[in-house]
């Protein structure tokens, strides 16, 4: 059970593991053209993207596109840390064509906050490609890594920790 599906989803965490370039051809292979990636939380860029071209630029570009955001210029990840293959720990088939990864990420926010977030996908496979993505990580980390915020006890200006 599963077992194509996971395949799949195999085939896709292996491409996007490869050289930046290859990246953006590894989403054109794999994904449907009408795929839906959903990133939970309240985050500047939590929600639902649809299709393949909204989920490259307004998700996945987002990440590095800083300068095109309100408020200060440190946002987004830093390109200058480079991007970092996915260490992936585990690829679960499921039913009814999903499979669930977790995988961890490295990078730096440009705000110079290091950015391993931890991630649990669960990915619906149709037709050979991969139609949908439901992502569960670490928002708090995304706001202060990629929107340059601080969590601090309310009422206060001091924060609960440094990085």
């Amino acid at each position: 059970m599963g077992t194509n599906e996971k395949k799949v989803v195999q085939n896709w965490l292996a491409a996007v593991r490869g050289d930046s370039e290859g990246v953006g051809d590894a989403f054109t292979r794999y994904f449907h053209p009408d795929a839906t990636w959903t990133l939970i939380g309240s985050t500047p860029i939590s929600g639902t993207y649809k299709g393949l071209e909204s989920i490259q630029n307004d998700f996945l570009g987002a990440n590095f596109r800083g300068e095109e955001r309100e408020g200060p210029s440190v946002q987004g990840l830093s390109q200058e840390y480079g991007i970092k293959p996915l260490e992936v720990e585990d690829v679960l088939s499921l039913e009814d064509g999903r499979v669930v990864v977790f995988c961890r990420s490295d990078g730096m926010g440009r705000n110079g906050v290091p950015y391993k977030n931890q991630y649990c996908w669960i990915v619906t496979v149709r037709d050979d490609k991969i139609a949908a993505m439901l992502e569960f990580c670490d928002t708090a980390l995304i706001e202060q890594a990629q929107f340059d915020k601080m969590i601090v006890p309310r009422g206060t200006t001091t924060p609960v920790y440094e990085h």
